[in-house]
């Protein structure tokens, strides 16, 4: 009898165990979702950063891919050069070069006379000449576009002395500066007119020879004046292409 108690006992006490062990609906169900959670995350967190080292990767192939022939061809250009200063006499090498424009640009405003001055004023000088004759040629050259692009007749008159005039070399337009003027720097300001006007006068006739004509019909409906129409109508879509 005793010996049935103790056997009963001991099941009981296994069964308790095994009861104890086993864990609860609740927690069953709740353990695997926090590990789907866990592991979705993970693999989220994963697939971020391939894409973030992917991305560098590209970024870093396509930055090696500028600018890493640019370097190959210009290192290539100074060894050509280094080498046929060493062939050619009197031809100066990239260091020789390098040391000249140092000490060129170290003092760019010094000024010693009319003919011996840094290259700061001559930068300045150039300047004052291509800011002369390109304002000369905005003053004529777009109010004549404007003027051929509206008339048809002035269109027809102009249109072959342009085709003429504007295909000739700036070389070719300095000696007549040098004769007409009689002096370098105003023949560099016509030579500069003279190359700036013709683009001038070309893109804006053909800006205003582009605009609807039923902005003109409404104009003649209205009885505007030419200002207001060069002002109200053709001023405005055609100053991006002056």
């Amino acid at each position: 009898m005793s010996a049935t108690l103790t056997l009963g006992s001991v099941m009981s006490t296994s069964g308790d165990a095994v009861a104890g062990a086993t864990p609860a609906p609740e927690l069953a169900a709740e353990l695997p979702t926090l590990s789907e959670a866990q592991l979705k995350a993970a693999a989220d967190r994963d697939a971020q950063t391939q894409v973030t080292v992917r991305r560098r990767r590209e970024r870093l192939s396509a930055i090696v891919q500028s600018v890493v022939p640019g370097l190959v061809g210009i290192i290539l250009f100074l060894l050509l050069w280094q080498g046929v200063s060493q062939i050619v006499t009197n031809f100066p090498g990239p260091l020789k070069v390098w040391e000249s424009a140092v000490k060129l640009f170290s003092d760019p405003f010094y000024r010693k006379g009319p003919n011996d001055q840094g290259i700061g004023w001559n930068i300045l000088a150039s300047l004052q000449r291509v800011a002369l004759g390109f304002g000369l040629a905005a003053m004529v050259g777009i109010p004549a576009g404007f003027m051929i692009g509206r008339f048809v007749t002035l269109d027809r008159m102009t249109s072959p002395i342009i085709s003429i005039l504007r295909p000739v070399s700036p070389l070719a337009w300095l000696p007549i500066g040098l004769m007409v003027f009689k002096a370098a720097n105003p023949a560099a300001i016509w030579v500069i007119f003279i190359c700036s006007i013709w683009p001038m006068i070309i893109n804006t006739a053909t800006g205003v020879q582009r605009i609807p004509q039923d902005y003109l019909n409404v104009a003649r409906v209205l009885n505007l004046s030419e200002w207001k129409v060069f002002t109200k109508i053709f001023s405005p879509p055609c100053c991006p292409t002056c």
